[in-house]
């Protein structure tokens, strides 16, 4: 259909007769113009058009705020022609309203994703990777960032512990802790502190900070027992369990100390806080285990004192209250039981360290806590 080509249909709206009035229309450009509407100069964009067929004709419709309107072209001689005309007028239009109304409705779509979906989809992948997550994240901090928090975290520690310094207990600590800490190469600096408790326990922070209580050499059968046990706590700081306990509790939050290292807002505090609740997963105890018994063969020492160690706990856990302490954080289990025992079954012999252990733990007596640092 040119353009200015007159046609007639019938009209349908507000200010018509409810059986409609004959109108006279033309094309002009992208313009349908309806010359006897009786809004004179009546114009309607060729995208504001709906068109659906009927029977050789066409009706036209649009929307108007005071309603809706229709053009039904005649069904006479020739309106088949001028029905297809118009339609072919159209289509480029409507093509590009669907188009459009096409890209609203993805527009929308993707908004709703982004405000639902999304988030969503994000717990739902960080539930299912969380442990792939947290050792990304434990990656991505390096040992030297680790020393610093490490520090922190220590600085905030001692505050709440009574040391014990100067005694033969705290010279055999020391001294079986450099000779594990130098059998196997470190990043870490290990520093090993002894503490005035009397309940069974003995704990790492990471990077080589490791603390253990006068209850566990009080405890122990040998110096043996108390290298197994130190051997143990080292190879979790090797493995960085702690840290990676520390970083699964803490969460999302752990992203700025790795992106910026800022250890400000009391993040070594918080820290703090979770490693008195924080518990070694099975794998991760197999391993300290097993990389522990490594370290005694290298530095020369008899692993069978790590066995006979936590057995000896595991079995005084109804008799012996303050065992919980260490069992708390390291449970035990009859499977690692015996895992431990057939480690330690092939193990070559070892001579037996020289300290006599008798008078050694009498010393624990006389030794006088250290003065705890003002706040």
């Amino acid at each position: 259909m040119r353009d200015s080509a007159r046609f007639t249909g019938r009209g349908f709206g507000p200010g018509l007769p409810p059986a409609g009035a004959e109108i006279q229309a033309r094309w002009s450009g992208e313009v349908l113009h309806l010359e006897t509407w009786p809004e004179a100069g009546r114009a309607v964009r060729a995208e504001q058009l709906t068109a659906r067929r009927q029977g050789a004709g066409l009706l036209l419709e649009w929307d108007v705020p005071g309603g809706r309107c229709a053009l039904a072209l005649d069904q006479g001689v020739g309106a088949g022609d001028t029905a297809v005309a118009i339609l072919r007028r159209l289509a480029p239009a409507q093509a590009g309203t669907a188009r459009g109304d096409a890209r609203t409705r993805a527009w929308l779509w993707a908004s709703l994703f982004l405000l639902l979906g999304l988030p969503i989809l994000l717990l739902g992948l960080f539930f299912a990777f969380r442990g792939e997550l947290v050792d990304l994240l434990v990656t991505q901090i390096p040992p030297q960032q680790e020393q610093r928090l490490a520090d922190e975290m220590w600085t905030l520690q001692r505050r709440q512990l009574k040391l014990i310094k100067g005694s033969a207990a705290n010279q055999l600590v020391e001294q079986l802790g450099a000779r594990l800490a130098a059998a196997a190469p470190t990043p870490y600096v290990y520093r090993f502190h002894l503490v005035d408790d009397p309940s069974i326990n003995a704990f790492a922070l990471p990077a080589g900070y490791i603390v253990v209580h006068r209850g566990l050499i009080a405890k122990a059968g040998s110096a043996e027992e108390v290298a197994g046990v130190l051997a143990h706590e080292i190879q979790h700081v090797e493995s960085r369990h702690g840290l990676r306990g520390m970083v699964q509790a803490m969460g999302l939050s752990v992203l700025w100390l790795a992106v910026s290292g800022d250890l400000g807002g009391g993040l070594a505090g918080d820290w703090i806080k979770h490693l008195a609740a924080m518990q070694f997963s099975r794998e991760q105890e197999i391993a300290a285990d097993t990389g522990g018994h490594a370290r005694l063969l290298k530095a020369g020492i008899d692993p069978r004192g790590m066995a006979s160690f936590f057995d000896r706990l595991g079995k005084a856990q109804g008799a012996l209250p303050e065992a919980l302490s260490l069992l708390s954080t390291h449970p035990a289990s009859s499977e690692r039981s015996a895992r431990l025992q057939q480690l330690m079954r092939d193990a070559p012999p070892q001579p037996a360290l020289a300290y006599d252990w008798v008078k050694l733990q009498a010393s624990l007596n006389q030794a006088a806590p250290a003065p705890r640092p003002a706040p």
